[in-house]
């Protein structure tokens, strides 16, 4: 039997198909991630050491190597959810061309 309910069919479509396209776009940046974080997390000592990147003037929250440290655990194990088979499952409901290159040649 086809769904033809309107709301379920804008929950489709308002929440579905633009959550997938995110994540997808996320798997794909988190993908370049890994292999940049493979060549520079050991520049991040997991200690108070702080990135000296003079954002702190602009408000913006200095970040430690211990922060930095942090934040790719968690990239690590979201990333690590998403296998094979789940990137298969977000990519059909997709409609937009995945528009991410990697930034490895930096």
């Amino acid at each position: 039997m086809a769904i033809t309910d309107a709301e379920a069919i804008k929950f489709v479509n308002e929440y579905i198909r633009p959550m997938c396209e995110n994540i997808r776009y996320m798997k794909a940046r988190g993908d370049d991630f890994a292999i940049k974080w493979a060549q520079l997390g050991s520049k991040f000592p997991n200690d108070t050491s702080p990135v000296e990147d003079g954002r702190d003037a602009e408000g913006i929250s200095r970040l430690t190597g211990a922060d930095v440290q942090a934040v790719a655990a968690v990239f690590a194990a979201l990333l690590g959810d998403i296998d094979a088979t789940a990137t298969a499952v977000i990519a059909k409901p997709c409609v937009r061309p995945l528009l991410y290159t990697s930034n490895n040649s930096d």
